[in-house]
């Protein structure tokens, strides 16, 4: 990304104070894929912890094992219980709803191809790639907004506050029963990544590229400096401003925010690692 503001996050910058706005390019929709993402994530991880454990590795090690480690078996043959894939939307719903009430949540869930819609998420993210592009149901309602502060633009408080409800509903979905779901949902959305695309299949290592990408991602200060740049704004230093978009995806809520979704990703790993897999 060469801009601030070309990931699908936010509607056209606004400034908190008086700030020259650089000259930028129609607005694109901006979107916030925060549910799905985590899932992929949390669902990534946890593919680490049963390798992890498979081969005796402690848990802490198999999170961090480099994505060129060698590729697992792929995941077992769709399950003849489960709908067929494009049947799977009223299944997928129902089993879904029960993680939760919030808002956001039930608004994603009336979406349709929510199967097909984590599977891209986590295709995506294997890529380095955001999968927020793809859900404008989760967009924030406020824009995107910027301050100064002693001379230099800063990413304004309430730009990282919209992202509050999204984490909030991650934070509340309960691991063991996130774990369970997705354990029962997989073979559906290994069926759907296989359609995207893959049709020689490579679900499994897809996770692992996806959680190495996620966990990867450094901490950035909520008052990190921005300069204009294409379309909008971009990271004053290069370090940040050269990660990729997956990774800009979580910083851009904020450092409390990135932290609070790691920290339901491990939580929902070390859950779904104990979640026992039974063939549907």
């Amino acid at each position: 990304m060469t801009s601030h503001d070309d990931l699908p996050l936010d509607t056209a910058p606004r400034d908190a104070t008086p700030v020259a706005p650089p000259a930028s390019s129609s607005p694109v929709p901006r979107v916030a894929a925060l549910v799905v993402l985590v899932a992929a994530v949390v669902a990534a991880g946890a593919w680490y912890y049963l390798a992890g454990r498979a081969r005796g590795t402690p848990p802490a090690a198999a999170v961090s094992a480099a994505t060129t480690s060698a590729p697992l078996a792929e995941s077992p043959p769709v399950a003849t219980t489960l709908p067929p894939l494009e049947q799977m939307d009223p299944y997928a719903r129902d089993l879904l709803a029960t993680l939760g009430t919030s808002p956001l949540l039930l608004k994603w869930l009336a979406t349709d191809d929510l199967v097909g819609a984590i599977a891209t998420a986590i295709d995506k993210l294997a890529q380095r790639q955001s999968p927020a592009r793809d859900l404008a149901v989760l967009r924030p309602t406020e824009g995107f907004a910027v301050a100064r502060r002693n001379g230099v633009v800063l990413v304004a408080p309430a730009t990282y506050a919209r992202y509050g409800p999204l984490v909030d509903t991650v934070a509340a979905i309960d691991s063991a029963r996130l774990a369970a779901a997705f354990t029962t949902l997989k073979p559906r959305i290994a069926e759907a990544y296989r359609r995207q695309g893959h049709p020689d299949g490579g679900f499994d290592p897809a996770l692992a590229r996806a959680i190495a990408i996620v966990v990867a991602t450094p901490d950035v200060p909520a008052d990190a400096a921005l300069v204009p740049g294409i379309g909008g704004y971009a990271y004053a230093n290069p370090a940040f401003e050269q990660l990729p978009p997956a990774q800009k995806q979580l910083i851009r809520m904020g450092p409390e925010h990135a932290a609070r979704v790691r920290d339901a990703a491990r939580r929902f790993a070390a859950a779904l690692a104990a979640t026992p897999t039974t063939a549907r």
